[in-house]
């Protein structure tokens, strides 16, 4: 079995991976976090504590080799450095999970050679908490920690993510307004196009990441085939409802007035190219439609109950 230490881990992506790897058998995880959300699930052994006390950690978790390791929650500079210092010669692969927003503005169809943000180093302006800026000096600290430890690394750069457990207000903002009858805003003049990434395929991408010699010192986008409007996501709703519900429509200017809270684009696409990990690894995408209606069936009994 690999062993396979995660930093955070509790709440969406990082729940549904441990849930998954968990029944796969393969893995003995070690969970660390703040022990706000308890999992209780087996072969996985959890140890409350800050990730920014990377030493605590060291003496919490069991003295053995890592096969890897997955940190789905260092979301400023200087997160990422000190647990290496603390665990790097016991770890032999560090999983780091980005972001797509990293790309530049107005890249078409971004792939993992394309140009990304400027991130320069600015201490008058700090980048934003788990901004996309903040993680894309993670991914270069990541780099060069790991470079310096002879440690093999992975990034992941997800699209959208959706599925069961999701805290934003995404695809739940609307599946909630459907399941109690409300009525639901749509953006009228929106032209924005975008993909996503079903959560199960993120635990999916991550077990194929895990010891994998394909995917050591890569970088892989997490986004499915099919890009998506809001007119289009509607659509879907109304199918996987079985039947249409009652809608507004609002321009894009009115919903800035009324500060509607659209939960994607409205104006710039945020689409990604994701096959580089389906042609790297043994990997395959969920269909966006076989995915969302399962996420919306779950979100619509929680709302309905």
């Amino acid at each position: 079995m690999k062993n396979v230490l995660v930093i955070g881990g509790s709440v969406f992506a990082g729940r549904v991976f441990c849930i998954q790897a968990s029944k796969n058998g393969k893995y003995n995880l070690h969970v660390v976090n703040r022990g706000n959300f308890p999992m209780e699930l087996d072969r996985v052994t959890e140890y409350k504590c800050n990730r920014r006390s990377p030493r605590m950690i060291a003496r919490l978790v069991p003295d053995i080799t890592y096969d890897a390791l997955i940190d789905f929650c260092a979301h400023k500079p200087g997160d990422i450095r000190p647990v290496i210092d603390a665990l790097g010669g016991r770890i032999k692969q560090y999983i780091f999970f980005s972001t797509a927003g990293v790309y530049a503005p107005g890249t078409v169809l971004p792939s993992e050679t394309s140009p990304v943000i400027n991130a320069s180093e600015d201490s008058k302006n700090p980048p934003e908490f788990g901004s996309p800026r903040a993680k894309l000096l993670l991914e270069r600290e990541l780099i060069e920690s790991c470079e310096k430890a002879d440690i093999k690394y992975t990034i992941l750069r997800p699209a959208f993510i959706y599925g069961p457990f999701n805290y934003s207000p995404r695809e739940s903002f609307y599946i909630q307004m459907i399941a109690r009858k409300n009525v639901v805003p749509v953006p009228a003049d929106a032209t924005a196009r975008f993909n996503f990434v079903y959560v199960l395929d993120v635990a999916d991408a991550l077990m194929a990441c895990i010891g994998n010699p394909r995917a050591y010192n890569e970088i892989f986008n997490l986004a499915g085939v099919e890009d998506l409007t809001y007119q289009q996501l509607i659509a879907d709703f109304e199918r996987y409802n079985s039947g249409p519900f009652e809608t507004r429509e609002f321009t894009t200017q009115e919903a800035a007035e009324k500060q509607i809270p659209f939960p994607f684009p409205l104006t710039e696409d945020a689409i990604y190219n994701g096959q580089k990990i389906t042609q790297t690894l043994d990997f395959n995408y969920t269909p966006f439609s076989e995915g969302m209606e399962k996420t919306f069936k779950i979100f619509y009994s929680l709302y309905t109950t």
